[in-house]
């Protein structure tokens, strides 16, 4: 007897989407996944990582938005926010670049100046305790938006986020782009949002 299973679609012209409709959302979200974190393993250039970020925070907005189910006024706001602190982080991260650059010219000269030293350290931790905080910031200025019902989903969604990007961060790492400088992966910048 050659009876077909009703479950098992043999008609190759089928998509899968019909075939299996309930898995129709979770299919789009991994392709949004795969079109907005995963592509261009090639040369990081400066507007490579450009359009990188610019994915990053369409990603997060989109994931905040769908959780949230933000109309499309509130989902501006929220990529808004997220424009500012992604500003703010880089030129938080350009000002220790600035220090990081000083303090090497400084080392250079010998004796060191260690009062000169001193200041620019103590600059240089300042700015690593603002970067550590633009998470934090920007995560209270996105709930100063929201009801208090949203603001709980959004408490309760924002693990769930920082382990999406932890894990498509250690995906991308993993397809050969390894971590910086031979030492342990950093936190994403994104991964406290």
């Amino acid at each position: 007897m050659n009876k077909v299973n009703s479950t098992h679609c043999t008609d190759p012209r089928r998509s899968r989407a019909t075939k299996y409709p309930k898995y129709a959302p979770l299919a789009a979200a991994a392709l949004l996944l795969g079109v907005l974190l995963l592509p261009g393993l090639a040369l990081a250039q400066p507007e490579q990582d450009t359009t990188r970020r610019e994915r990053a925070r369409a990603f997060l907005v989109l994931r905040i938005a769908d959780a949230l189910k933000l109309d499309e006024q509130e989902a501006l706001k929220v990529s808004s926010i997220m424009r500012q602190s992604d500003e703010r982080r880089r030129t938080l991260q350009q000002e220790r670049q600035g220090i990081e650059q000083r303090l090497r010219e400084a080392l250079a000269r010998q004796p060191a100046d260690a009062g000169q030293l001193s200041k620019l350290l103590s600059d240089g931790n300042a700015i690593d305790q603002k970067l550590a905080l633009v998470p934090e910031e920007s995560f209270h200025e996105l709930q100063k938006m929201l009801s208090v019902e949203r603001q709980a989903k959004l408490f309760l969604f924002r693990r769930e986020l920082q382990g999406e990007i932890r894990r498509a961060l250690q995906g991308r790492r993993g397809a050969g782009r390894g971590t910086r400088g031979g030492g342990p992966a950093a936190e994403p910048p994104g991964a406290g949002e």
